[in-house]
């Protein structure tokens, strides 16, 4: 009996061992980046001054109701280098958050954000183990045309322990929540166009696409990516969720 438990302990060992390659192999290769980008009919100036400004991502965001710059006598004002802010997924501030840094800024051209402290998310054990790295990369294509381009990956959290988990974390991401990352980079660059061209050419602005308020991964992702990705001849997509919305 001894050896029977002896043995399946080892087969345990090893199928975790091996798993745990596995996940470190994974998260080598794949880089994890979210990137994409749109054409905005609109000069420079004019995107890069509506995306410094975080009050509009109400107007914009599928993901967050609202973003708050913390503002005040001797902070860095909003999308300045050390600007900070709280991005607040629902209205009344409850529910998953975090908070935002602005570590570099290339006026008319770059800004770079580190994202941090995610809370009260879906899947905490990835929320409270990783942070992002986020990237706005502003193009002049000519006088009346801009490429606005958003660039986001994972990053691990300081500690011995988060430099154990990140492989696995990272693995876990690039399953379960990679895809829809990118939807919603091009939900959002969506709705950013249309806002700043409408802005631009004076007429209202008509949003492509609303706020999201559960997302599938969100509610079910376990199911959610058994049937997504697990699923023979599919791929995580959100377009049948997009025509729905548009469709309401």
């Amino acid at each position: 009996m001894s050896e029977t438990i002896i043995d399946i302990f080892v087969a345990c060992s090893g199928a975790c061992v091996v798993a745990y390659l596995a996940c470190a192999l994974a998260a080598a290769v794949a880089s994890g980046w979210v990137d994409e980008t749109v054409r905005i009919r609109a000069p420079l100036a004019a995107v890069w001054a509506y995306g410094s400004d975080s009050r509009r991502a109400a107007e914009w965001s599928v993901f967050f109701d609202h973003i708050t710059p913390i503002e005040g006598d001797g902070l860095p004002p909003d999308g300045a280098i050390g600007a900070e802010r709280i991005c607040y997924r629902n209205a009344d501030e409850r529910g998953p958050h975090w908070y935002e840094t602005t570590v570099a800024a290339t006026p008319l051209a770059h800004r770079q954000i580190h994202t941090y402290d995610l809370r009260e998310f879906q899947a905490p054990l990835i929320a409270h183990n990783t942070e992002y790295e986020v990237h706005q990369h502003y193009t002049r294509v000519d006088d009346a045309t801009t490429d606005l381009r958003f660039r986001s990956r994972m990053q691990r959290r300081p500690g011995v322990r988060q430099l154990v988990m990140f492989p696995v974390l990272k693995t876990g991401f690039l399953i379960v929540a990679h895809e829809t990352g990118v939807q919603g980079f091009i939900w959002n660059l969506e709705n950013i166009a249309a806002a700043v061209e409408a802005r631009h050419e004076g007429r209202p602005y008509v949003r492509p696409n609303p706020w999201v308020a559960v997302l599938p991964w969100e509610a079910k992702p376990v199911r959610w990516w058994l049937a997504n990705v697990l699923a023979p001849g599919l791929r995580p997509s959100l377009k049948p969720l997009r025509r729905a919305q548009r469709a309401t």
